[in-house]
């Protein structure tokens, strides 16, 4: 199986999972970040708690996937670290209505 990006050979899993590792990991200081900027300059609460909650999470499941080398581990936690600012700004403004 070969991703995108790679060249076809047995180097590209291992890159994709570090890649997911490493941006899942980056992931939790840039949501704890923007949920203290988001706490201080708009008031949210609420709907930043995931802010501290899913980007652990997928930290957790980045290095897990990574040492069992489960792709589809990998890429949950990838996506949950995608979607948390998303999610988290789709919460605000529910809450803001």
């Amino acid at each position: 199986m070969s991703f995108p990006g790679g060249s076809g050979g047995s180097g590209t899993l291992d890159l994709f999972l570090s890649r997911c590792r490493v941006m899942t990991v980056a992931s939790v200081p840039v949501c704890l970040a923007a949920m203290v900027f988001f706490i201080k300059e708009e008031g949210w609460h609420f709907s930043l708690l995931l802010c501290c909650v899913l980007p652990p999470v997928a930290a957790y499941l980045g290095i897990r996937g990574m040492r069992e080398i489960r792709a589809g581990l990998s890429a949950t936690g990838l996506a949950l670290a995608v979607a948390t600012l998303p999610l988290a700004f789709v919460l605000a403004s529910i809450e803001g209505a």
